[in-house]
């Protein structure tokens, strides 16, 4: 169980890096468990480091995202254009 844990925190973070790494860059919306959804419009507005994620929204509002509660990472042009 902890392993599947551990696995899945690191597969998160890994998604994570990619989207932001992704060129041309291509903002996305970060789902949270709660339901919560952060958008990230520009790459500098998250940090990812090795057990969590840093993302400041547009309004400065700085998240700490433990990579567990990260339910999925959308591209918001797929979803603008249904």
């Amino acid at each position: 169980m902890i392993a599947n844990l551990i696995c899945y925190s690191h597969c998160m973070l890994n998604e994570l890096r990619e989207a932001v790494r992704k060129i041309p860059f291509e903002p996305f919306w970060i789902e949270l468990s709660s339901g919560t959804e952060i958008p990230v419009p520009h790459p500098d507005h998250v940090w990812v480091r090795e057990r969590r994620a840093v993302v400041e929204d547009d309004k400065g509002t700085i998240h700490i995202l433990s990579p567990l509660h990260i339910a999925r990472i959308r591209s918001q042009q797929r979803e603008s254009a249904a």
